[in-house]
């Protein structure tokens, strides 16, 4: 990042990302942009938008050398945490445990229906002595486990 930093009003800034001025001003509301009085400062607020390091956030894992460079790094940083925050409340973002929990309760559901397709099967199997037969049945008897799993996880929110 130079030492003079790229300025842009939010119109500008809007054209350079190639998004909508609603949008823009939207991360400015939320805090997400970071600006200087009124103007963008691009590079920095870019590196926020697309989560890089910046040269003055981050020299080789170091300190910022001077103070504009350490406040700069600090208005970084905080819009780095508003931009995650903004895109948990539109749901973007989940939690890691909730993800993991979710799944963990959709493994148990799988887990559940497969161990019990032997049990069920097997009386209609053993009559019959057709191979065709045989294969048809389990693989009507996967689908429909399969579509009900599938309905389970779509629907338990």
């Amino acid at each position: 990042m130079s030492e003079n930093p790229i300025l842009m009003t939010q119109a500008e800034y809007a054209r350079h990302r190639n998004k909508s001025p609603q949008y823009i001003g939207k991360l400015y509301k939320a805090g997400i942009l970071v600006m200087r009085g009124r103007m963008v400062d691009a590079t920095a607020s870019d590196a926020v938008l697309d989560d890089k390091p910046t040269e003055k956030t981050t020299v080789d894992g170091q300190a910022p050398a001077s103070y504009a460079q350490a406040r700069l790094a600090d208005m970084v940083f905080r819009a780095k945490l508003r931009r995650l925050e903004f895109d948990t409340r539109q749901g973007k973002l989940v939690e890691a445990a909730v993800v993991k929990e979710r799944w963990a309760a959709i493994l148990v559901v799988v887990k559940e229906r497969v161990l019990a397709v032997p049990d069920k099967l097997a009386p209609e199997l053993t009559a019959l002595t057709d191979e065709r037969q045989v294969r048809d049945n389990l693989k009507r008897e996967m689908h429909a486990i399969l579509k009900a799993i599938h309905e389970d996880i779509q629907y338990a929110r």
